[in-house]
């Protein structure tokens, strides 16, 4: 005799889905002080350009350096100085609210930020002096109307 009942199979437990680890979004920008600072506030449009690690290298942490940039840059401004890693070139990054060649008004387009690369390749390494020399020739670019 065939059973001609319908009997419904009983259910295996689902097996639970694991919840997507949400991660704190880690800032990749460093201040002179080695503090995080916001992305969107170097960045025009808010977007941070893929590579920009690649590209900009790493913050400087020689303290001779640093005391020579902040007589130059206030702290308070958080203006970023960054070091490639494999040449004797530093980058100067200006916050968007102090930027004068990226804006709307300059056709920029999003991950666009000011930026001054400041080259020791020909003297083989960096000089205090000159590096401060330089140091206030890129001030002449930088606005600070919103302090």
């Amino acid at each position: 005799m065939e059973n001609t009942t319908n009997q419904v199979p009983l259910a295996t437990p689902a097996t639970p889905k694991a919840e997507p680890v949400k991660s704190a979004k880690v800032s990749i920008l460093k201040n002179t002080a080695g503090k995080s600072v916001p992305e969107k506030d170097y960045f025009f449009g808010a977007v941070v350009p893929s590579g920009f690690e690649g590209t900009c290298g790493k913050p400087v942490d020689r303290e001779d350096l640093l005391a020579v940039f902040n007589k130059v840059f206030k702290p308070e401004d958080n203006i970023l100085f960054y070091k490639q890693t494999d040449k004797e070139v530093y980058l100067v990054i200006i916050p968007m609210k102090y930027a004068t060649t990226v804006g709307e008004s300059q056709n920029s387009i999003n991950g666009e930020f000011q930026k001054h690369a400041i080259s020791f390749l020909n003297e083989g390494s960096v000089n205090l002096e000159s590096l401060k020399a330089k140091l206030e020739r890129i001030n002449k670019f930088v606005k600070y109307t919103d302090r």
